[in-house]
C-alpha cells in the first residue's frame, strides 16, 4: 500500500472522530456510514442522531492530506476533480466536502453546492469540524430535508388488492 492510502485511512479515522465528538452531549450529533473502499463519489453517509422518526442523513467525501496550506490565504490543499465535483453536486441531498489535515488532526468542511463543478486544489479553513460547528451542520441538515416532502407514496412492487 502506498503512503497515500494510509494517509487516507488515518484521515476517515480522524473524520469519524470528529463527526462524532459529543460536545458535552448525552449523545453526538452523527453516526458516520463507511460506504466501502469502491464507492464511486461519497466516501460516507452520515445520519443525524436523535432526529426523530425521520432518517435524516447527508453525504461526505473525505480528503487528507500532508500538503499543509497555502501561504497566501491558509487553505488547505485537497483536490478533488471536475468530475467528482460534479457528481457530487448533483446529488439531491446534502454534500460536503471534508478536508483533513493528516498532520494537525483537524477537519474542515466545505458544502459542495449545485453551482460547484470545476476541480478544486485547495478549501477553506473557515469551518473546522469542532463543537462550534458540528450544531450548525445538524441544523443545516434537519432544515434541508423538514423542507421538503420526501415520502414515497406509490411503488411498482406494492400489492394490488381487488
Amino acid at each position: 500500500m502506498a503512503a497515500q492510502d494510509y494517509i487516507g485511512s488515518k484521515g476517515e479515522s480522524q473524520f469519524c472522530v470528529q463527526i462524532m465528538n459529543f460536545c458535552g452531549r448525552p449523545l453526538p450529533y452523527f453516526q458516520p456510514h463507511f460506504l466501502g473502499e469502491k464507492a464511486r463519489t461519497f466516501d460516507y453517509l452520515v445520519e443525524l442522531v436523535s432526529s426523530g422518526d425521520r432518517a435524516l442523513y447527508f453525504f461526505v467525501q473525505v480528503k487528507a492530506t500532508r500538503k499543509g496550506f497555502t501561504k497566501k490565504d491558509k487553505r488547505l490543499k485537497v483536490e478533488m476533480s471536475r468530475e467528482d465535483m460534479r457528481r457530487a453536486a448533483a446529488c439531491p441531498a446534502p454534500t460536503y466536502l471534508i478536508g483533513i489535515d493528516e498532520s494537525g488532526d483537524t477537519g474542515y468542511i466545505v458544502p459542495m453546492l449545485d453551482r460547484m463543478t470545476k476541480a478544486i486544489s485547495s478549501i477553506p479553513t473557515t469551518y473546522p469540524l469542532d463543537c462550534t460547528n458540528l450544531p450548525r451542520l445538524y441544523d443545516e441538515v434537519e432544515q434541508f430535508w423538514s423542507s421538503r416532502d420526501m415520502s414515497q407514496q406509490t411503488s411498482v412492487f406494492q400489492e394490488v388488492r381487488p
